[in-house]
């Protein structure tokens, strides 16, 4: 399938959901959306839901943490143990 055949359906699905054209919004944005919201799925079951061979691709260029997750993770450490010396 052409570039050209993709961008008249990309522009039409745009225009079917009421979204006004955006720089930077496309195919690749929403593989990015796609694998960071399912961060905490395994590597290989990302790399199996979205087609990649390897998760470098997935690490490399399209998972991003947010603030929220961050700020989650910091939050479920676990806390350190004191112990007597």
């Amino acid at each position: 399938m052409g570039r050209s055949r993709v961008r008249v359906w990309w522009d039409k699905a745009q225009k079917l959901a009421g979204l006004e054209p955006k720089r930077g919004r496309g195919w690749h944005s929403l593989r990015r959306k796609f694998v960071s919201d399912l961060m905490n799925q395994p590597l290989k079951v990302l790399c199996e839901l979205g087609g990649w061979k390897t998760p470098h691709t997935i690490l490399q260029c399209y998972q991003q943490a947010d603030e929220d997750q961050l700020r989650q993770a910091l939050a479920d450490r676990r806390k350190p143990v004191s112990r007597p010396i």
